[in-house]
């Protein structure tokens, strides 16, 4: 049997002779007098990186093609009504140009269209 006092995990463990108690070891937090006993946590890593959160708005703009596609249905309308009042020769002309806008508005007159040209700010 040892004599000399054995220390483990911060509390004094006196032999094992008559009957002593284990007196808890002072710690340095609790060593000036007057000062609270607090417990002072470790720092891990992910308490320091305190991001500060950020909204973001993201806003999707599909004004530009929307206004492309209108012009468009105006024009379609214009050259259906030129279609009407215009005499046999003109006619074809105006029909080959209806043509033209009906498929360029059967390309651009859908979601994936907007989608593709859509502005995101």
């Amino acid at each position: 049997m040892s004599i000399s006092p054995i220390q483990n995990s911060g509390i004094y463990q006196a032999p094992e002779v008559g009957k002593e108690q284990a007196i808890p070891a002072a710690r340095p937090e609790q060593s000036a007098p007057g000062k609270e006993d607090r417990i002072v946590p470790e720092e891990r890593a992910f308490d320091r990186y305190d991001p500060e959160p950020k909204e973001e708005i993201t806003v999707c703009d599909t004004g530009n093609v929307d206004r492309e596609i209108r012009q468009l249905k105006e024009r379609q309308e214009q050259l259906e009504q030129q279609l009407r009042a215009a005499p046999q020769e003109q006619s074809e002309t105006i029909r080959q140009q209806l043509d033209q806008v009906e498929r360029e508005l059967a390309q651009k007159d859908n979601d994936s269209y907007r989608r593709q040209h859509a502005v995101f700010s």
